[in-house]
């Protein structure tokens, strides 16, 4: 009995051994046992190569690290199914998930050892294609596991796929086209002002560097969607000293070396300017902002040029999260925009049964794919516009994978290695479906479905690229037997494809649009900025591109740094009206009726165009003397920095006293150009007194005047000589002492 013990307790540790492991292939239980509490990423799969199997006899290396507790034994196992590849991609995604894929032919190759002191496990597999038992082209499912050795709990588990395509199999091609984009939040409010230095953060070190290093390293297959907005943000930001919220700060050079770059990366790249400052545009239409959705689209295209130096068209819009409904597009297909981009689940492939997808065979229609099938990434979207709009829509799995979290060790090997295993499963799709019409047709005859176009796209227009990861994905699409790159602009709807249903645009949805109360005041803001574009005579829109900032769709879910964004504006807009204003100096009338002058002065620097609009506010005392009592004077031309002086009429009641009126300043097109401003009026009303009073006076003045020349004239009438005796009559005069009697003896 020892001997027998000790004998299977020597076979068993020469089978576990790694020495023993490499012809070793024992039949296991498959996965589906409930994981153990374990810590964070103790599995790391650092190597399978090759990425895409070509030949059966290639051999495939699989190398990583487990971490555990120092001493421990654990078993290291790869599984892998023999004989049956994935298929569909609905079973690759189950069994990812561990739910409900499963098969009885899993085979495992195991290694089984003690951990060093420092707690770590190297391992290495190498195993053909023969051996794992891949018989066909496909998609295998592989996994590596980790166990303990006493207790076989599981201590952590990466599930893969080996994607095997042979030399010389004919495998359908896939149209692969990337879109990714080169987005930021706003940083300016007004113009003039900064409201952070996050932006020349970002251009150094942070997420607009790592977006210019993708662009640097990635080929021509991607089309690259770019803000204007930021590329302005960033001009000013190199240009010159900028305010940032009080503060003045020099030019930054390293956002002109960014900007520099940025147009010699995408020299000869497709490149799609976005509306300008990436608007969400479902929200501006939903909220009466039409005006503002449409003037994106057109600045966003003509900035962009300017700024590249080269013609960049603006046709393609990719809306916030992928999802917008039929107002949106109505809204952006008369603004010239020809196709967006949208998630695969905003235009769902529409069911339809057998004998419909005969039906619709017969009369051309286009015929519906298994349910199964990865339908093709563009459709035909009906508008109110002549002509309709293409729907480019994304892969949601590709669009994951591509813009996923990659910087767990180990995570970019895993997600390029899912990447090429999903995009083989559609090309095996289509090649499913070439077999299943041949095998319809009559003898003789062929069928060849038409070539399937994906789209993958990141999910977030924030999205931050790990650049080594983005290039060594496309490189490996770029390789792959199956795929031919495209840019965007070339994907059109084919003649057969997949019915799709409307547009689906939920509830949450419209909770994600930017809310009614911010873009209420943002709607304010705007005609407030109309008006002061309006009273200039050159219609100078000063505030233009200030509000379309404020529309942009990363406001989203961050409602605080938005509200700081609009109160600068508004600040900056209310401050540049203040500059024309009415001098609030109290005014006096005299009489029962005349005229109160008003003066407006101009303190910009270019002329303006302006109405003033007086009506009283004190109708009891004092009334405006026009047509229902509102006084509007002709459009006005004022000078810069002058003033100009405007005559009211009005008219005195009730004998008058201190009244008021209201003057208001208004736009060429009778908008309100800033708040009214209360004159003080003292008027009275006691005009006859004033009359009598003065008409007395006058004739007092008149009856003096009269008896001056009567005494003149009787002075030229009775001469006399010598002076007048103060005590008698002078000489000459009746009763007067002759002069000799006068004199002295």
């Amino acid at each position: 009995m020892i001997r027998k013990a000790a004998l299977l307790t020597l076979l068993t540790a020469l089978l576990a051994s790694p020495a023993g492991m490499a012809g070793t292939a024992v039949a296991a239980p498959p996965p589906g046992r409930a994981a153990v509490a374990a810590p964070a990423d103790p599995l790391l799969v650092s190597e399978i190569t090759p990425e895409v199997v070509r030949a059966a006899a290639t051999p495939i290396t699989v190398a990583g690290t487990f971490s555990g507790t120092p001493g421990s034994s654990v078993r290291v196992a790869v599984r892998y199914s023999r004989g049956r590849p994935f298929a569909s991609r609905s079973e690759m995604a189950a069994y990812l998930s561990e739910q409900g894929y499963g098969t009885t032919n899993w085979s495992t190759r195991v290694q089984a050892t003690p951990l060093d002191q420092s707690g770590k496990l190297p391992f290495r597999f190498t195993v053909a294609p023969e051996e794992l038992g891949m018989p066909r082209p496909g998609v295998y499912p592989f996994e590596i596991e980790v166990t303990d050795a006493a207790t076989g709990q599981r201590l952590g588990i990466e599930r893969t796929f080996l994607t095997y395509a042979p030399k010389g199999e004919q495998i359908p091609k896939v149209k692969l086209a990337v879109a990714l984009p080169i987005v930021d939040r706003p940083h300016r409010a007004d113009d003039a002002t900064f409201m952070d230095d996050d932006l020349s953060e970002s251009l150094a070190s942070g997420r607009l560097a790592s977006l210019l290093q993708t662009a640097q390293d990635t080929g021509d297959g991607v089309t690259w969607f770019v803000d204007p907005a930021l590329l302005d943000d960033v001009r000013v930001l190199s240009s010159g000293t900028r305010d940032v919220r009080g503060t003045r700060k020099n030019a930054d050079p390293a956002a002109g070396q960014w900007l520099n770059g940025l147009r010699s990366a995408l020299t000869d790249k497709t490149v799609v300017a976005t509306p300008y400052a990436d608007p969400d545009v479902a929200a501006l239409v939903h909220h009466g902002l039409d005006k503002q959705a449409a003037a994106s689209v057109q600045r966003g295209a003509a900035l962009a040029s300017e700024l590249l130096g080269r013609e960049i068209r603006g046709t393609t819009a990719w809306p916030a999260g992928g999802k917008i409904d039929r107002d949106a597009v109505d809204e952006l297909a008369m603004s010239g925009v020809k196709s967006v981009l949208l998630s695969g689940d905003a235009l769902p492939p529409r069911a339809a049964g057998q004998d419909t997808a005969q039906d619709a065979t017969q009369s051309g229609q286009p015929v519906p794919l298994p349910a199964q099938a990865t339908p093709d990434g563009a459709a035909r979207l009906d508008t109110v516009a002549e002509a309709p709009l293409t729907a480019l829509l994304t892969d949601p799995t590709l669009s994951k994978v591509l813009g996923g979290n990659v910087s767990a060790p180990g995570a970019a090997m895993l997600a390029r290695q899912r990447f090429l295993a999903e995009t083989a499963m559609i090309a095996f799709e289509q090649q499913a479906q070439q077999t299943g019409q041949t095998g319809q047709t009559g003898q003789g005859e062929t069928a060849t479905a038409a070539a399937r176009t994906v789209i993958a796209a990141p999910d977030s227009h924030l999205w931050t690229p790990d650049p080594a990861f983005v290039s060594s994905l496309l490189q490996a699409a770029a390789g792959a037997p199956w795929l031919r790159m495209t840019s965007l602009e070339s994907v059109k709807p084919g003649r057969t494809g997949v019915p799709r249903g409307d547009l689906t645009y939920t509830e949450r949805d419209r909770q994600a649009e930017l809310s009614r109360s911010y873009l209420t005041t943002v709607r304010k803001l705007a005609r407030k900025a109309d008006a002061v574009a309006t009273v200039t005579e050159e219609h100078t829109d000063v505030f233009h591109t200030a509000i379309l900032r404020l529309t942009s769709a990363s406001w989203r879910g961050d409602g605080k740094r938005a509200g700081s964004f609009a109160g600068q504006v508004q600040k900056a807009i209310d401050d540049r009206i203040d500059h024309v204003s009415v001098l609030d100096t109290p005014r006096a009338v005299a009489g029962s009726n005349g005229q109160v002058p008003v003066s407006v002065a101009n303190n910009l620097d270019k002329d303006i165009q302006i109405k003033v609009r007086v009506t009283s506010a004190s109708k009891s005392r004092l009334a405006i003397d026009a047509d229902g009592g509102v006084y509007v004077t002709p459009t006005t031309r004022i000078l810069a920095g002058r003033s100009q002086l405007v005559n009211v009429p009005v008219i005195v009641r009730n004998e008058g006293g201190e009244a008021s009126i209201s003057v208001q300043l208004l736009t060429d097109g009778d908008e309100k150009y800033g708040k009214a401003v209360r004159v003080v009026v003292r008027a009275t009303g006691y005009t006859g007194i004033a009359l009598v009073i003065v008409g007395a006076a006058v004739v007092i003045m008149l009856a003096a005047v009269v008896m001056r020349i009567l005494r003149r004239r009787s002075r030229k009438a009775f001469p006399f000589d010598g002076p007048e005796d103060e005590e008698g009559p002078p000489a000459g005069r009746p009763g007067a002492v002759p002069a000799e009697r006068t004199q002295s003896p």
